[in-house]
Order: structure tokens, then C-alpha cells, then sequence
């Protein structure tokens, strides 16, 4: 089991293993021939290499106030090292690892990341990977004799944490690959999946889990990426999810638009039971901020000299930090607050009681607010989320004389494209009163 097996222990090596450890990378280093090797790390001719291990950095001796060993140790930069022989100098080479992985600062995911990555590189060893011949890789990979499901999957998830992808959105496409595994097991070969098992798997779930439409097609395009990102890199030589049909989609219901007068209804009963939760739907209709983002949101990000509102990109959805004007009603709101009263490092949004705090609000505390606020009016039928803030507004721009390029720029969105879903919602308030032209 991986629990039990040492190159997975998070426990710090002990001061013999580092120094073992240590003799073996200045045995094997440019300047010197190995003459000693530990058994434990002998490579032989059936074995030309030697299990990954995942190394720290440097030993943490010291932890300044404040702080703790385990977050001290993921500060340092941490690789996968193995060695592996190189047939033509008849000399082990050493490896180290990274996927770019020390970008991660949160001590447990850096350790599950580093810990599954170190797992991918003893998988793909034991398979025959060869980190020196790629040619001879490529014809492996072709063969694809040995890659499971779950050691795919493991590869996938792990290109992923390199390339950057959100959290979130790698737990969507997981879960989905976990499905596809689970009906067909783990141990079941990459090379043994044509279009009839993807068929298969999504007509069984659309039939027995009752898949809709949109689902189905989600489905089949987190499919299409798994298995694309396996042909890309030779591990299968077709993608068979390529020509399987797509399902008509059923329109989304949520993130609905407020009708006027429910929208009154919601501002009244939340202006006599809720004050913070009123204050973060007003930040959403007057700035088109996402709600995620509010929580983030510092006083340092809050100009009133400026009349500006700039989401750092570090918490915006698209990584760009750009500025948002203060609309006249919300700057009245921000005033009464008395931001400068308060450390700029404080949240605009932090506390429902005191609004500001110098921590940050839970992340389902402004959704679950909202819901019992949507429970007491009755109006929680109606599909309606702190999004519908969001999309409300558009409609009251639109329909204020609004261009479409300025609602792109208010929403801080990369294209008109992306602004056009609204259309749909908008089109519900267009009137057209206009006299045709006379032919």
C-alpha cells in the first residue's frame, strides 16, 4: 500500500537517510565516479534506476514566530529525485523533477500534489519509461502496454496542476474521469477503449443516473480532453471519443433574473433581517464583482480618491486586474462604512456583523444567507442565486441605453463573446416599437 511504502512518507527523513542520500547525489555529481552505493538505491540490470523519493529542500533547523515547521518546509523547493542508467556512458544520471509544482504554498496540497507526482514517475518507471531515450519512450507509449485508467488519470491530473488549471475546475473533470473508471475499472488498459466503451458508459449513465442533456455533453467533452491528452502524448495512437454524438441541450435554468417585484420583495426583506447580506447583493448589482471575488476583497483594492475598485488578478476569475467604477449610490454605501478608519489589509466584506473584518467571510456564508432570504419570501423556487444580482443588473443597464461594448467593460469580460450569454436574458426585455421602413 502507498501509506505503508517510504517513498511516500511525509514524515522528515531521519539524519542517516539524508546523509546516505546526500552521498549518493556527490557520488553520482559531474565531478566525481560513484565508487559506493547504499542498497537501497543500487540500480541493477534488470532495474536501471532508482525509486523516486521526494526530497524538501533544505532541512528546516529553525521556525520563526509566527510560522510552523510544516509551512517553513513548503517554502523550500521541493523535486522528485531518482537516478537512471545511461546505457552509452555507463553512468547513472540524476533527475529532479519539478512539474512546477513549488508554485503551491498551502503545505497539504503541496504534499498531495508532490506526493502523486512522485507516484507517477515510479508508475511510468516500472512501466519502462526511459527519461533518457525518448525515442524509445515514444515506441513504449505507442505500445501502451502497461498505462491503467487510474495511472492515466494520475498523468492528466498532474498535467493539470502544472498548466495552471483552477482547483475547482480539476475536481470537474476528476470526478467525471472517476466515473468512467469506476464502470470500467482501474486496472482496465487506455489501449482497450474504442468509441463503443465511451458509448456505452455515457448511454448507461444518461439512461440509469438520468443524465441531461448538458450533462451528458459535459461529460463528453472532459472524455474528449482525457483521452486527447493521452494521443498527444503517444499513449494511444486514436482518440475514441472524437466521433461521439452530442446531446441536444436543455437550457439551464439557474442564475435566473429577478422579476421587479420579487426583486423588491428580496431588498426589503433582506434591509429588515439582514444587513450584510444586503450590503454583498448591492456590491454585486453595482459593480458585477463575483461573489468569490467580494470575499477576497481588501480595503487596499478600494480607491475613493480614484472612484475606483480594482480586483487584484491574483483573485480574479481571469487573471486580470482591472479597474471598476464606483457608482454614485455604492460610493454613498462605501462612506458610511468609514473605510479609512479601518487597516487596509481588513475585508470590505469579512463579517456579518461588523461588515469589515481583518478576516475573511466563510465561502458558503453569503450563498447560505441569500437561501434562507429566498426560503422566508417563498421565492425559493425560482431558480434564483447571488448570480441573478449579477445578471439583473445587465438587464437594467441594457435597458438603461447601454451599449454592449460598455457592459462587456463593466463585467471585465475578454470579448463581446463572452458578454453575448447575457443576450438571451436581454432579448426577454427587448420591445420593438420601431416603424418599419416604407417600401
Amino acid at each position: 500500500m502507498i501509506g505503508s511504502n517510504p517513498i511516500f512518507s511525509t514524515k522528515t527523513p531521519n539524519v542517516s537517510d539524508n546523509q546516505r542520500f546526500s552521498r549518493l547525489s556527490d557520488a553520482y555529481s559531474a565531478k566525481s565516479q560513484p565508487q559506493f552505493l547504499s542498497l537501497d538505491y543500487m540500480a541493477t540490470p534488470d532495474i536501471p534506476y532508482t525509486i523516486p523519493k521526494l526530497i524538501k529542500g533544505k532541512r528546516i533547523t529553525t521556525v520563526p514566530k509566527g510560522s510552523t515547521w510544516v509551512k517553513e518546509e513548503a517554502k523550500q523547493s521541493w523535486y522528485i529525485e531518482f537516478f537512471f542508467h545511461n546505457a552509452e556512458s555507463d553512468k547513472m544520471e540524476r533527475f529532479r523533477p519539478t512539474k512546477n509544482l513549488n508554485r503551491l504554498k498551502v503545505p497539504k496540497e503541496k504534499l498531495i500534489q508532490f506526493t502523486k507526482l512522485c507516484e507517477a514517475y515510479k508508475i511510468a518507471l516500472e512501466g519502462g519509461w526511459s527519461p533518457i531515450d525518448e525515442k524509445a519512450n515514444d515506441k513504449l507509449k505507442r505500445q501502451v502496454s502497461s498505462l491503467t485508467l487510474a495511472a492515466a488519470k494520475i498523468l492528466f491530473e498532474e498535467y493539470h496542476i502544472a498548466k495552471g488549471t483552477r482547483k475547482k475546475s480539476r475536481q470537474s473533470y476528476l470526478s467525471k474521469v472517476n466515473q468512467f473508471i469506476a464502470y470500467y475499472g482501474q486496472d482496465k488498459k487506455v489501449s482497450e477503449i474504442s468509441d463503443y466503451e465511451i458509448t456505452e458508459f455515457l448511454n448507461f449513465m444518461e439512461k440509469e443516473h438520468k443524465w441531461t442533456g448538458v450533462t451528458y455533453n459535459s461529460s463528453r467533452i472532459i472524455l474528449n480532453n482525457y483521452f486527447k491528452y493521452l494521443k498527444v502524448n503517444k499513449y494511444i495512437s486514436e482518440n475514441p471519443v472524437t466521433d461521439i454524438e452530442t446531446r441536444t441541450k436543455i437550457a439551464t435554468e439557474s442564475h435566473q433574473i429577478f422579476s421587479d417585484k420579487d426583486f423588491a420583495t428580496i431588498m426589503k426583506w433582506l434591509n429588515e433581517h439582514d444587513h450584510y447580506c444586503l450590503f454583498f447583493v448591492k456590491m454585486i448589482y453595482y459593480t458585477c464583482i463575483r461573489p468569490k471575488e467580494l470575499r477576497y476583497l481588501q480595503l487596499k483594492h478600494i480607491s475613493m480618491e480614484q472612484n475606483v475598485i480594482t480586483v487584484p488578478a491574483s483573485i480574479a476569475k481571469n487573471k486580470k486586474s482591472l479597474p471598476i467604477s464606483i457608482d454614485s449610490s455604492l460610493r454613498n454605501e462605501l462612506k458610511e462604512l468609514k473605510l479609512s478608519s479601518y487597516p487596509n489589509t481588513d475585508y470590505l466584506l469579512g463579517c456579518t456583523k461588523t461588515i469589515i473584518s481583518e478576516k475573511r467571510i466563510g465561502e458558503n456564508t453569503p450563498y447560505n444567507r441569500f437561501q434562507k432570504c429566498l426560503k422566508a419570501t417563498k421565492l425559493d423556487n425560482k431558480n434564483y442565486t447571488l448570480y441573478s444580482f449579477k445578471h439583473f443588473s445587465n438587464v437594467k443597464k441594457f435597458k438603461a441605453g447601454w451599449t454592449l461594448a460598455e457592459i462587456c467593460s463593466a463585467n471585465r469580460h475578454g470579448s463581446l463573446v463572452e458578454t453575448e450569454t447575457y443576450l438571451k436574458d436581454l432579448l426577454k426585455f427587448v420591445k420593438n416599437d420601431k416603424t418599419i421602413p416604407k417600401i
